[in-house]
């Protein structure tokens, strides 16, 4: 398997945070209505739907060794090797750690590209044109194959079928030019193998409701459904990770996660009604 990670991460060990300033993110505006962790009584880390009446921008969690203080994604070296890079996606304990592209050439362009931008069979992690690299949509959805070898840059995924493993694992992380998001995973379950972007239009409210109806309507003993979330509205902001194996191309696996830390305090849209 080609490793995403080439470029690896350049950790700054030192005693202070990164400064962060919200024009990075250009069209995003602090966001009111994320969902934030708070601690419980145990120190446990617990994630609540905020109303937005938390003061400042919220800090990364840390991530075992390393938090927003001190790991920076060299994305100037990044865009260097590929100038589609603009994220790059962690989740802990699995072998996703690479980046995430949107391609100008076409939607399926990282079908069939790594993220070097030369051919290659197991693809690269992408989002479509239909999405923001901002990550301000409603839903953003990321694509990567698993491969017949299971040595896609997805293939990880399908560990979140397993539920003492969802239970257990329940953030991801995403690096962006000055940013890093924190999201909680709260599904994970086979669909059809349909397009998200184009079931659902995610630009208006009315898109966004239909789609958290279907979700919650869903009635599949293999989902795994993280509780506390049933208070999700279009105001908040998720992504969505697909992929599927090559032997049942009808049907693809999804892990759905929400936003609950923002570093920069920068991640906002309007809702359209």
């Amino acid at each position: 398997m080609k490793k995403c990670s080439r470029w690896g991460r350049k950790c700054i060990w030192n005693g202070v945070f990164f400064l962060i300033t919200a024009c990075l993110l250009a069209g995003c505006g602090r966001n009111d209505n994320a969902a934030v962790q708070e601690e419980t009584d145990d120190g446990r880390q617990t994630a609540e739907i905020s109303d937005g009446s938390a003061d400042g921008p919220v800090q990364a969690e840390e991530i075992p060794g390393e938090s927003a203080a001190d790991v920076q994604i060299d994305f100037a070296a990044l865009r260097e090797e590929n100038p589609d890079i603009f994220a790059w996606i962690s989740i802990p304990e699995t072998d996703i750690d690479c980046p995430v592209l949107q391609s100008t050439q076409g939607d399926d362009f990282y079908e069939s590209h790594n993220a070097y931008g030369q051919e290659d069979e197991h693809g690269a992690v992408y989002i479509e044109l239909a999405n923001l690299t901002s990550m301000c949509d409603f839903n953003t959805v990321l694509h990567g194959k698993t491969g017949d070898d299971e040595n896609g840059p997805f293939a990880g995924l399908y560990r979140f079928a397993d539920p003492g493993f969802f239970e257990e694992h329940e953030r991801l992380y995403l690096y962006l030019d000055g940013n890093v998001l924190t999201y909680e995973i709260f599904a994970a379950y086979e669909r059809e193998n349909t397009s998200l972007l184009r079931s659902y239009d995610f630009t208006y409210m009315e898109g966004c409701e239909q789609f958290l109806n279907d979700l919650y309507s869903i009635r599949d003993m293999t989902m795994n459904l993280r509780e506390g979330w049933e208070g999700i509205t279009p105001y908040h902001f998720l992504i969505t990770l697909t992929t599927q194996r090559e032997d049942d191309a009808d049907r693809q696996f999804v892990v759905l996660a929400i936003l609950t830390q923002d570093a920069a305090g920068t991640i906002d849209r309007i809702v359209a009604e």
